[in-house]
Parts: structure tokens; C-alpha cells; sequence
């Protein structure tokens, strides 16, 4: 931890309570720059689990640049309190904003669960995932720029009630992992299809198909969302970029029953590239070949031999009438 205290910072807003921590807009008084400032309660900061995985994270935290991630700037203790600040971020979480009654389109909502499954693929890459989304946990503005916070804050308060509940067996052998595994990546995805579901409530359009006899986005998105929780892991994506993917293949009216998802391809493990921009490829050597060169020998040589015998024929039939001329 660094040697900066609560002291050092100047509190500005006090934001609504979450568990085990307080939110404060606040300025750093050695920068000089308003801050996101978290401190946590004295009870969870002195839970050993809850110190092990904040330490455990922090680096990747602080490698984490993306555009819908709030930037990590420090961490620190004063009085037994560990507290860690960002970047400050004025949004409204969509939390707040759907208890004002804001109301999106199916766009919007597409256009969000975009920005942080883009979020939500560099954490993973790095090996961190975020392990508690909520609708508290995103941020929107009004020009819908999408704003992740609090990235694993959730699984260190999991990490330290996990250890507690198993001290009374004995020493606490809980852990926290430093990379993303497989089932944190999947709940990530789950936490997301729960956010963008909630808000599709908030959608005003509630047609089902299209002027052209298509579905509806919104009947589209609701279909992907339904894949990506479904029990069956070959309908789930793999990962945020694919249900990134998947997203953009609504907003560009492709997405349908009958086209091929990624998890059907024969090589699902090997191609890094996002299907949109496969979509987008050349069809040139996807184009079915033409008739000629799909034909047998055996159809063909008949066609070929046909012109020659013409000739003859016509050769001959010349040949006997220059005769009957003599």
C-alpha cells in the first residue's frame, strides 16, 4: 500500500452506501484532481482474505486502459481502513437512471452491453475478472458512453466472507486466484445478460417484427440473451468478444435462427477475429462454383466432342456435292 491517507484527499460528495464501503467524490489534494475515492469499513479491511486479494489484483488493476473502464490510481491504508481511488466519473449508474424512468431503445441497450463486453474482453485477456456487475456497476452518460467501476471489488468481499465462514473449521485455506477463471469469465457474461434483460424493460418499442417481416431487435437481443444463460453450453458464448459479436450481428440485421453462431464452427479456439469483421469479409472465395466447373468428365465430354463430329459432317457433305458438280 502507498503512503497516502484519507487526509490527503478533500471529500466533495458522499455517494449512497454499498456494502462493507463508502463512495465519495473527492479531490486529490497533491494532484489537484477530482477522484472516484472508495474506502472500505474497518471490519472488512482487517479480514486477511479481503487485504491478500486487493493486494492480488492491484497491478492488474493498474494495467487496465480502456475507454469504459474507470482508470485505477492507487490504493492506500489510514487508521485501518483500506481504501483505493480512480478516476472520478460523474455518470449515473443505470441503476439510478431507471429509477428515474429513462428509457431506452433496443439499440441502446445493444449499444452498452457493447462497450462492456469490449471492457470485460481486456479484463479477461489480462486475466482479471470483474466479479460483481450490477446495474450500480455501469455507468452512462447521456450521449450513452458506458463506464465500468468496482472491478473486482465484489470477489475480494467473496474472497473475505468465504474465509470467514470456513475459520470455524480451522485456519482459513481460502484464496483468491490471480487470473480469471473459466466460471468467473462465464458469471461476468451471465451479470451482463442481466443487466442488458433489465434493461429491455425499458424499452418503448414492443413490436416483434419488422416493416419487412423480420424480427425485431428487440426480439433478436432477447433471443441472444436467452442463449448466453441457457444451460447448454453450446449455445453460451466463450467469451466477451464473442457475445460482443454477437451483438453487432443484430445492429448490422443479420442476426437470425438460421445463422451459423461462432460456437458451430469447426474451429472456435483458433480465430481471434470478431465476426463482425468476418461478416464484412469478401465473399468472393465463399461464392458457390459455377455449373461448368461442377459438372463430371463423364457430362462434359460429350460437349466437347460434338463440335468436332459438326465439322466433319460438314466437311463431307461439301466434298459430295463438289462431285455431283464435276
Amino acid at each position: 500500500m502507498s503512503d497516502v491517507e484519507l487526509k490527503d484527499f478533500e471529500i466533495a460528495q458522499e455517494c449512497p452506501p454499498r456494502d462493507a464501503r463508502q463512495i465519495f467524490h473527492a479531490v486529490d489534494r497533491a494532484q489537484n484532481k477530482p477522484v472516484r475515492l472508495t474506502v472500505f469499513s474497518s471490519d472488512m479491511s482487517q479480514r486477511p482474505e479481503f487485504r491478500r486479494a486487493l493486494k492480488t489484483d492491484r497491478a492488474m488493476l493498474s494495467m487496465l486502459m480502456h475507454q469504459s473502464i474507470v482508470k485505477f490510481l492507487g490504493s492506500g491504508e489510514s487508521d485501518g481502513q483500506l481504501f483505493l481511488w480512480t478516476e472520478d466519473c460523474e455518470y449515473e449508474s443505470l441503476g439510478e437512471q431507471l429509477e428515474q424512468e429513462r428509457t431506452f431503445s433496443a439499440e441502446d441497450v445493444i449499444e452498452i452491453g457493447w462497450q462492456v463486453c469490449s471492457a470485460l474482453q481486456q479484463s479477461h485477456n489480462l486475466g482479471l475478472a470483474h466479479g460483481g456487475l450490477t446495474l450500480d456497476a455501469v455507468l452512462l452518460s447521456d450521449n450513452m458512453q458506458a463506464i465500468v467501476v468496482d472491478f473486482g471489488v465484489a470477489r475480494w468481499l467473496n474472497a473475505a466472507a468465504a474465509s470467514s465462514e470456513s475459520s470455524s473449521d480451522g485456519p482459513a485455506l481460502i484464496t483468491i486466484s490471480a487470473l480469471a477463471s473459466r466460471v468467473e469469465v462465464e458469471r461476468d457474461l451471465n451479470s451482463l445478460a442481466a443487466i442488458l434483460s433489465r434493461l429491455l424493460q425499458a424499452v418503448t418499442d414492443t413490436s416483434e417484427v419488422t416493416e419487412s417481416g423480420k424480427v425485431s431487435t428487440k426480439v433478436a437481443l432477447e433471443r441472444l440473451l436467452a442463449r448466453v444463460t441457457s444451460s447448454n453450453p453450446a449455445l453460451r458464448p466463450v467469451s466477451a468478444r464473442e457475445f460482443q459479436g454477437r451483438l453487432g450481428e443484430i445492429l448490422i440485421g443479420t442476426e437470425d435462427d438460421s445463422m451459423p453462431l461462432v460456437d458451430q464452427r469447426k474451429s472456435t479456439t483458433t480465430s481471434k477475429r470478431s465476426i463482425v469483421v468476418e461478416l464484412f469479409e469478401s465473399t468472393a472465395s465463399g461464392e458457390p462454383s459455377s455449373p461448368a466447373t461442377t459438372q463430371s468428365a463423364g457430362s462434359a465430354w460429350p460437349k466437347q466432342i460434338l463440335p468436332i463430329l459438326f465439322a466433319i459432317a460438314i466437311i463431307f457433305i461439301i466434298t459430295m456435292l463438289a462431285g455431283l458438280l464435276r
